[in-house]
């Protein structure tokens, strides 16, 4: 996105009306229209020429001879960044939040799935939550239900309520008292760990002096390995993707085609989110704005992320995917507060570590 030029009042408030009109209407926006909404006295003709200006600046542009303006990638992000009005939850948007994360709830699936359908009833558009990064999980019980003499189910639980199943097959035919064993041998050493830090405390019991101690490690090792694994793109909860298509932008098939194939793949939905948080202050929310964004599939909507914590550490992201033609402030306010709620109401799972 080219830099464009400096503004000066007039201009800034024109642009503002530009955008908060076409925000609304999704129809071009003529001079007349836009001599009504600012609050100042100013001919049609006169905001006319400085429409034109905004033009040759880059940051609106003329869709068709005889049409109004309509605002540019460069537009929206002096917006975004210094003309938009902050927003505030009305109380009944409010409630209805407080509402839902006051559920009894368990299982972090359905903290995901509460998080995801709640952005997108609030926000009317696509809302993606991501599952917690791995790493950032902690053990707090691991159990193993024999199936037979060469099958055991591996249940992994963390701080957060996340379950992992795994159907192992076992290196060698055990008794149930050595899947027992086993487990017992497990809760004792890993209650509290990481994954990653599971794996390497497993594989230095490879060299101890402890005969059973290297026979369970390398046992567990062989067990684990499919849920102990951060190599698989960790899920994502996406609600309102029917919302796409009541956005007048969308209508166009071939438009909204590759939109809908990168939500419907996990390693790219993943990347996008991962980068649009990366790119911004860990503390604040991410706003991508058309051609600012890395996937050229996407580059005609914009989206609005922001962290998750558990315990102060980042660990996922929420966010909203939408046209370019999005109600900024109103979805930058409740995506905020959404990851806010999220990260309390997962710390409290995790018992704030």
């Amino acid at each position: 996105m080219k830099v464009a030029a400096p503004m000066n009042e007039r201009q800034k408030d024109i642009l503002q009306a530009i955008i908060n009109t076409y925000i609304t209407t999704a129809e071009a926006v003529g001079s007349r229209t836009v001599a009504k909404k600012i609050g100042y006295i100013l001919s049609p003709a006169s905001v006319r020429n400085v429409m034109s200006d905004l033009e040759e600046m880059g940051y609106v542009r003329q869709p068709h001879t005889s049409a109004g303006r309509v605002p540019t990638d460069t537009g929206y992000r002096c917006y975004v960044d210094s003309l938009m009005d902050a927003y505030e939850p009305d109380p009944e948007e409010q409630h209805r939040i407080e509402q839902f994360y006051q559920a009894k709830i368990k299982q972090i699936e359905d903290f995901m799935g509460v998080s995801s359908r709640l952005l997108a009833i609030l926000t009317r558009y696509t809302a993606i939550v991501q599952t917690p990064k791995m790493d950032t999980e902690r053990i707090k019980r691991v159990e193993l239900v024999p199936l037979s003499s060469e099958k055991v189910l591996v249940i992994l639980v963390t701080n957060v309520g996340d379950v992992k199943k795994n159907v192992a097959v076992l290196p060698m035919e055990m008794t149930g008292l050595e899947i027992e064993q086993l487990a017992r041998f497990l809760n004792d050493k890993l209650d509290t760990l990481s994954l990653a830090d599971a794996r390497s405390l497993l594989g230095s019991f490879l060299d101890s002096e402890d005969v059973l101690d290297e026979r369970l490690a390398s046992l567990a090792l062989e067990i684990l390995e499919e849920v102990l694994s951060e190599e698989k793109p960790r899920d994502v909860y996406l609600d309102g993707m029917e919302n796409i298509f009541d956005q007048p932008e969308f209508r166009n098939v071939d438009l909204v085609r590759p939109v809908l194939r990168v939500l419907d793949e996990k390693v790219r939905l993943n990347t996008l989110i991962e980068w649009c948080v990366a790119e911004s202050d860990p503390a604040e929310v991410c706003i991508r704005i058309g051609s600012e964004n890395p996937l050229d599939d996407v580059r005609s909507c914009s989206i609005v992320a922001s962290p998750y914590r558990i315990g102060g550490r980042t660990t996922g992201a929420v966010g909203v995917i939408g046209p370019t033609r999005m109600h900024y402030s109103r979805v930058i306010s409740l995506v905020a507060l959404i990851a806010d709620k999220l990260s309390h109401v997962l710390t409290e799972m995790s018992g704030g570590e």
